[in-house]
Parts: structure tokens; C-alpha cells; sequence
């Protein structure tokens, strides 16, 4: 009967404890098994259309960073490489337009390192037929959906600012 009664404490304690878990979102940053999706490189995507409106949607609501809720409650900031790679394409796209400011500022020429070092990483060794400066006609390419990649950021961006207020 003690043992009985002990492990009824124990449970109806537990169930409060559960009960009083903080309920906002945790923040967290799980991508599933990405799947492939066709894209045909150049002149456009399906994402993103050639010229100045390109540039304006590059990047989640939450720019290049997601932030993780780690065990111990600590929140810590992290770069998405994809998304690290499009801030510097954005970077080097800004600097180009604003003629000259690509030839002094230090986070262009990180990024113009960074994505060499990306490109050799993760090199594409398919061939290309040249014929014009759009890569004659475009080729298709399989890809990762990278769908997935930018709704778990903006989960990610909206646990964090609700966590924030």
C-alpha cells in the first residue's frame, strides 16, 4: 500500500510538472530529408527572376541567421550556410552596383572568399555548352528544395521574436 501510494505521488507530481512546461516555442532548426526538385539554371527559377526585384527577396525575414534554445536554456546565434552565401551574393550584388565600394570593404572581400571556397567545396563537375553570355539556352539541374530550408527559418524567426517580447 506505501509503495502504492508513493508511486501515485510521484506520478501526480510528474503530470504538474508537465503541465507547468513554458509553453511558447522552442527554438529549434530540423530540416527533414530534403527532396529534389528540377530547376532550370538560367535565365530564371522558379524562386527568383533575373534583375533588381531578385535581390529584394533573397533572404528569410530573419536574415541569414537562425538562433537554437540549447539545453540549458542558453539561446545561441547560427549562420545557415545557404542563407550565408546569399547574404554574400547580396553583399557583392550592392557593391557592384555602388560602384567602387567592392575594391576597399573587408566583409565584401570575405564573402568573395567564401563563396570561392564554397564553389570548391561543393563543386559542380557537369559540363556546359557555351554560346552566349545566359550559358546557351540554360540547362536543368537537380536540386535540393530549398523550400524547406527557408519555412524552418522562418519558424525559427517567428519562435524567437515572440520568445523576445
Amino acid at each position: 500500500m506505501f509503495v502504492g501510494s508513493v508511486l501515485l505521488l510521484l506520478a501526480l507530481g510528474i503530470l504538474q510538472y508537465v503541465r507547468n512546461l513554458p509553453t511558447e516555442p522552442r527554438l529549434t532548426w530540423s530540416i527533414p530529408k530534403l527532396e529534389h526538385v528540377a530547376m532550370h539554371i538560367i535565365p530564371t527559377s522558379s524562386r527568383y527572376k533575373m534583375g533588381a526585384e531578385a535581390w529584394k527577396h533573397m533572404l528569410p525575414s530573419g536574415g541569414h541567421v537562425i538562433r537554437i534554445e540549447e539545453a540549458d536554456g542558453m539561446i545561441t546565434t547560427h549562420t545557415v550556410a545557404m542563407f550565408h552565401q546569399l547574404r554574400c551574393l547580396e553583399l557583392l550584388q550592392q557593391a557592384y552596383v555602388d560602384e567602387g565600394s567592392h575594391r576597399t570593404s573587408e566583409l565584401v572581400q570575405h564573402c568573395m572568399n567564401y563563396l570561392r571556397q564554397t564553389v570548391l567545396c561543393q563543386m559542380d563537375m557537369r559540363t556546359e555548352i557555351q554560346g552566349s553570355t545566359f550559358t546557351h539556352s540554360g540547362y536543368d539541374q537537380m536540386c535540393n528544395d530549398w523550400e524547406v530550408i527557408y519555412t524552418e527559418a522562418e519558424k525559427n524567426w517567428e519562435a524567437y521574436t515572440q520568445q523576445k517580447q
